[in-house]
């Protein structure tokens, strides 16, 4: 990482079920730098054991991602992936290990609620791995902010998620994924303007 990027904020990106990493590295902006999380069992990873336990899978990434979740950032997470990311927040905090500055979330209902339908190219892993997310345990409101994109009846609920604010654009999934891309570009630098200093920044 050169230091241009190492000075950009940090959006790292927990793609949907089924849906294939590529889609997120292919995104560009002068101002973010993205890390984009292949999940094991697919993609470039498709060698690798899924995991089909929540908790597991966000222990494992607990330690996988410490260094890279060791600048500001912004957890992003579409479909399953949101809940992922929201998970790995929830984990974070309550070790002590940093707050990303916002936890910003699309098309996926808030883990207390009852979850979409899964998409038809979703293995079968991922199936099991959004069933048992219903079994993890509830925990505080976390301490960021939660931006939303996605229809406001699938995702109401998310605030009760966050003590620091939640602000949802209504969107549809069939919308292109470069609105998407735009929208949450747009998110991460509102975030990065407003960001309390030291805020996503693991104690030294």
């Amino acid at each position: 990482m050169d230091t241009d990027e190492a000075e950009r904020l940090l959006v790292v990106c927990f793609p949907d079920a089924g849906e294939a990493a590529g889609r997120y590295r292919a995104w560009r902006d002068p101002r973010i730098a993205v890390h984009v999380v292949e999940l094991p069992g697919r993609g470039e990873r498709s060698g690798e054991h899924p995991y089909r336990d929540m908790w597991l899978l966000v222990e494992s990434l607990a330690a996988e991602l410490a260094g890279v979740l060791a600048r500001p950032h912004v957890l992003f997470g579409a479909g399953l992936g949101a809940l992922v990311a929201y998970r790995l927040a929830q984990r974070r905090v309550a070790a002590g290990l940093g707050v990303p500055r916002a936890l910003v979330v699309a098309h996926q209902a808030p883990p207390d609620r009852a979850a979409r339908a899964v998409p038809e190219l979703a293995a079968r892993a991922d199936v099991s791995l959004l069933a048992s997310d219903a079994h993890v345990p509830v925990a505080p409101p976390l301490p960021c902010p939660i931006r939303g994109f996605g229809e406001p009846h699938a995702m109401a609920g998310w605030g009760e998620h966050t003590d620091a604010g939640f602000v949802l654009a209504p969107a549809r999934e069939r919308d292109s994924g470069a609105l998407l891309r735009d929208a949450v570009l747009r998110a991460a630098y509102l975030v990065s303007a407003l960001a309390v200093p030291g805020l996503g920044e693991s104690p030294m």
